[in-house]
């Protein structure tokens, strides 16, 4: 698979807390020199964002509520409604994980349905933090997402464990049956790591290790890589 191919798919990131303007910048110049399917920036660097990458084939990229998901409805309802103001064109959420495991079907739902309100129409993708869930609940996960009108199922926020494997990724693209997207994130750090998870079924592979992955650096990836 060539660097090019590969790059169509990855949604290079930096939602580190500590990421300055200076680093955000960077992520927006590589994104555009790769030519990365997205550039995924905490909310706070939208208009950053938006403007840089305006007139380009890469998405403007947001993630809300995580990794801990403890926000309410209304709340995260609100930050997608400006996440897409300030320029997003997809959005990553979290889950609430804790509803899923108390049985609270319906609320889980309507939270991720209320998000896909308020982003309208910009792809909404569901972060399940596979790693939490038993194989039955993340059955349900899935099922409940593609209920709530999301555009993909994403495996983990990439900090809450549960970090894309192609076995993962697999079993996700057998669940959603073809009715949503996958997207693979966490542990993606060499070009072979890429190259497993889209044989395996991924549609988008979110990492910070975008430049290294195309770039098909040889050796140890970084630890802080995500």
């Amino acid at each position: 698979m060539t660097a090019g191919k590969i790059a169509a798919h990855i949604q290079h990131t930096n939602v580190r807390p500590e990421a300055s303007r200076t680093d955000v910048q960077r992520l927006l110049a590589e994104s555009l020199e790769h030519g990365f399917n997205g550039a995924m920036v905490n909310p706070i660097w939208l208009p950053l964002a938006a403007a840089a990458l305006k007139g380009s084939s890469v998405r403007v990229c947001t993630a809300l509520d995580f990794p801990m998901g403890g926000a309410t409805t209304a709340t995260v309802a609100g930050q997608a409604a400006e996440a897409v103001r300030a320029g997003a064109q997809e959005i990553d959420v979290m889950t609430k994980v804790g509803w899923l495991k108390a049985g609270m079907e319906g609320e889980y739902r309507a939270h991720l349905a209320a998000v896909v309100s308020a982003a309208e129409g910009a792809p909404v993708k569901a972060m399940l933090e596979a790693g939490l869930l038993t194989s039955d609940e993340l059955a349900r996960a899935v099922e409940l997402a593609v209920e709530a009108g999301v555009s993909y199922v994403k495996n983990s926020s990439g900090f809450g464990g549960g970090d894309a494997t192609p076995q993962l990724v697999s079993e996700l693209r057998r669940l959603a049956a073809g009715r949503v997207g996958v997207k693979a994130s966490g542990g993606i750090r060499t070009r072979g790591d890429a190259e497993a998870l889209l044989e395996a079924g991924a549609d988008l592979l979110g990492s910070s290790a975008g430049v290294r992955i195309v770039a098909g650096a040889a050796g140890p990836a970084p630890s802080d890589a995500y």
